[in-house]
C-alpha cells in the first residue's frame, strides 16, 4: 500500500467530509443509508431532461418525476450509453441533453440498477449493471464498530489534533465513498533492527464505495510512524483484502471481511512479531543471482529485483532475508510516479511477509 495514500486523503477532503469518531462517521452512513433505494430500469426506457438550474435529470419512461443525476451517476450513464462525457459535461445542460438522449436510445439494450436517495428531491447518485453487488457504507462502519475496541484502536496522534480535530482526523466520507484510518499505538512491537530494536505499530485501512467508485478493500499494515502530514512512515503492508461490488460481493463481505477485521483487532502482538522475526531470519538466496531469480519467479523483474537489493543494502538489512527485500522493495515503490501502480508495487511486495 502506498504510504502516501493516507496523507492524499487528509490533504484533500472538504470539512463536512471529516469525522472527529468512528461513531459519528457510522451515523452518517447510516442516515445516507435510510434515505436510498435501488430501482432496475432498462436503459432505452430512460429520458434525460435539463432541469432550470442547469443540472440534468432522468426520469423512466411513462413516468412523471425524475431523478436529479450526480455528476459521478452522469458520468456513469455517459459510459453505459456510449456518450462522451467529458465533452458533455462542458456543454450547458439544455445541449448536452440532446447528444446524451440520442446516444442513450441507439445504445445496445441493457438494464441498469440506480441508486436512488431522497433528499428534500429524488437524486440518482450511482447508475451501474444489474450484476453490481452493493455494500453499502454503513454496513462497512458497522462492522468496523462490531470489530474494534476504539479505546485502543484509534486516529493517530498529530501536534495539533486538540486545537483542530477536524484537521487532525483520519475518518472521511461522503455520498461516493468512505476512507477509515485507525492505528493501535498502546502494544508497540519490538524487533530486531538495523541500530537495534526496532519499534513498530500496527494499524489499518479500510476503503468502500457504495456508488462504484471502488471496491472494498481493507489493509492491514506496520509502521513506525506517522506524522502531522499524515505520511506514514516506515510502512509494511501485512494483509489486505479487497472485495468488488459483483453479484457475491455482499456475501463474501460477510463471510470474509467481518472475520478478518476482528481477528487482527483482536490479535496478540507476538503473532506479528513473529512474521517479522520469521522474514529477517528466511534468507532466499546465497547471492544475488539467486535473490534476482527469487524475486522474479514472484512477479519482479531483474530491474526491481536490483534495486530492491541495494536499497536493502544501502539501508544496513540483510539483502538476501525476505524482510531486507520487503524493505527495499518498499523504498523502491516510492519513486513510481502513478499512485495505482504504486499501490499495486506495495501490495506485491508486503505479500512477500506472508
Amino acid at each position: 500500500m502506498n504510504s502516501h495514500v493516507l496523507s492524499h486523503q487528509w490533504a484533500t477532503r472538504p470539512s463536512d467530509e471529516r469525522f472527529t469518531s468512528m461513531q459519528a462517521l457510522h451515523d452518517y452512513n447510516v442516515q445516507k443509508r435510510s434515505i436510498s433505494t435501488e430501482r432496475g430500469v432498462a436503459l432505452d426506457h430512460m429520458q434525460v431532461l435539463p432541469t432550470e438550474a442547469g443540472d440534468m435529470m432522468f426520469c423512466a419512461q411513462g413516468q412523471s418525476v425524475g431523478a436529479q443525476l450526480s455528476n459521478w451517476a452522469f458520468g456513469q450513464l455517459c459510459i453505459r450509453a456510449g456518450a462522451p462525457a467529458a465533452y458533455l459535461r462542458s456543454l450547458p445542460a439544455q445541449l448536452a441533453a440532446v447528444p446524451l438522449q440520442w446516444s442513450i436510445e441507439h445504445a445496445e439494450h441493457q438494464d441498469a440498477k440506480v441508486l436512488l436517495r431522497k433528499n428534500g428531491h429524488w437524486g440518482a447518485d450511482a447508475i451501474t449493471s444489474t450484476t453490481y453487488g452493493r455494500i453499502y457504507d454503513a454496513q462497512v462502519s458497522d462492522a468496523i464498530l462490531s470489530a474494534v475496541d476504539l479505546n485502543r484502536w484509534k486516529i493517530p496522534s498529530a501536534s495539533y489534533a486538540s486545537k483542530d480535530p477536524k484537521k487532525a482526523t483520519t475518518l472521511y466520507a461522503s455520498d461516493r465513498d468512505m476512507f477509515v484510518c485507525l492505528v493501535d499505538d498502546s502494544r508497540p512491537i519490538e524487533v530486531p533492527g538495523r541500530n537495534g530494536q526496532d519499534t513498530l505499530f500496527r494499524g489499518f485501512i479500510v476503503r468502500n464505495s457504495e456508488v462504484g467508485a471502488a471496491a472494498l478493500d481493507i489493509s492491514l499494515f506496520l509502521y513506525r510512524y506517522i506524522c502531522d502530514n499524515r505520511i506514514i512512515w516506515g510502512m509494511q503492508s501485512e494483509r489486505s483484502l479487497k472485495i468488488r461490488h459483483t453479484s457475491g460481493g455482499p456475501m463474501r463481505f460477510v463471510r470474509e471481511a467481518n472475520p478478518a477485521l476482528l481477528e487482527y483487532a483482536a490479535a496478540d502482538t507476538r503473532e506479528t512479531v513473529d512474521i517479522v522475526l520469521n522474514a529477517q531470519k528466511r534468507e532466499v538466496g546465497k547471492d544475488p543471482v539467486e535473490v534476482r531469480a527469487w524475486l522474479k519467479a514472484r512477479g519482479f523483474t531483474q530491474e526491481q529485483s536490483t534495486v530492491a537489493i541495494k536499497n536493502a543494502e544501502e539501508s544496513g538489512e540483510n539483502p538476501r532475508a525476505v524482510w531486507g527485500l520487503v524493505q527495499g522493495l518498499t523504498a523502491a515503490a516510492h519513486d513510481i510516479p502513478f499512485g495505482d501502480e504504486r499501490f499495486a508495487f506495495e501490495r506485491k511486495a508486503g505479500a512477500l511477509l506472508g
